[in-house]
Order: C-alpha cells, then structure tokens, then sequence
C-alpha cells in the first residue's frame, strides 16, 4: 500500500506559506532550504485549478486559532528587527 499524508496549507500575504515541520524533516528537509516548484506540461490549467479549491470543505479552519497564529508569528517577525 502506498500511503501519502497530505495536509492543507493556507497561504500568508504575498502567498508565502510554511511546510509542516513533520513534513519538511520527514523528507530530509532543514529549517533552511530552497523549493524549486514548477506545473508540468498539460497541469497547469487555472480554472481547474480554482475549481479545486472552491471545493475544498474548510470547516476544519478555524479563524479564532489562524489569527492567533498570525499574531504569534508578528510578535516573533518584529523582535528580529
């Protein structure tokens, strides 16, 4: 049996997002590393793309935590300044 573990990721502003910590170290990863992303020939439609997304079920989102997480990762960003 080939098991994929997938997580939903929801982007910041100006689309950056952060990879689990289970996943970057499950494969390898550091804290630190470049990603090369790229859409092979034939996939990189948009519209099916947005469909996609429009589809996904976010009742499993809850914006009380999002914000919480947002206010700690500010807090964290302006003591390194």
């Amino acid at each position: 049996m080939n098991y994929k573990k997938q997580k939903y990721i929801k982007s910041f502003s100006k689309g950056q997002i952060t990879i689990p910590k289970e996943m970057r170290y499950g494969n390898g990863l550091g804290d630190v590393f470049w990603l090369k992303l790229y859409i092979q020939d034939g996939e990189g439609n948009y519209n099916e793309y947005q469909k996609k997304l429009l589809s996904i079920d976010g009742s499993w989102f809850d914006l009380k935590d999002y914000k919480k997480m947002r206010s700690d990762i500010d807090r964290r960003f302006s003591k390194d300044v």
